[in-house]
């Protein structure tokens, strides 16, 4: 790799490593909430922006492994969860003896806000931007997620 192409990539590893931290961070999962009235911890965001992502349900162990919690942690999650009326277990018709996790109405409704939410932040940071530059902006994104997704193991420079 040359060195042009290294210091490419060290930027967007700043720059990513900034981005999931600022998005992650509570002040930010706050100011979410905030923006759609609801009052969740930053755990349960994450697991309903999963869950909404992936569809509106997913096992547990793989709700656990989205959301690097271990799997007492996630049971903890999902009975809050339930408790709030936001998912409920459902019986996994290809197997039996497992189940999936799955938005309720009220859950369904309560992604959609924070998604919405989530938006409005994303509208208000690119404010500025011509709409090419948007375009650019979700299309490499898109791309590099996928291409992570592929299970490329790390190598070291």
């Amino acid at each position: 790799m040359d060195r042009e192409m290294l210091d490419l990539h060290r930027a967007t590893l700043r720059a990513l490593t900034r981005l999931m931290s600022q998005w992650s961070s509570l002040d930010f999962q706050r100011r979410i909430t905030a923006q759609s009235g609801l009052t969740l911890d930053p755990v349960a965001i994450r697991a309903l922006y999963g869950l909404g992502i992936s569809g509106g349900s997913a096992r547990p162990s793989d709700l656990a492994d989205e959301l690097h919690l271990t799997r007492p942690s996630t049971s903890k999650l999902i009975a809050r969860l339930t408790a709030a009326d936001l998912v409920e277990r459902r019986p996994d018709v290809a197997d039996g003896r497992s189940a999936h996790v799955a938005l309720t109405a009220a859950g369904r409704r309560t992604y959609e806000q924070l998604f919405e939410a989530g938006l409005s932040l994303l509208a208000d940071a690119t404010d500025d931007w011509d709409a090419a530059d948007v375009r650019a902006l979700s299309e490499l994104l898109t791309r590099f997620t996928a291409d992570l997704a592929t299970g490329s193991t790390p190598t070291t420079p």
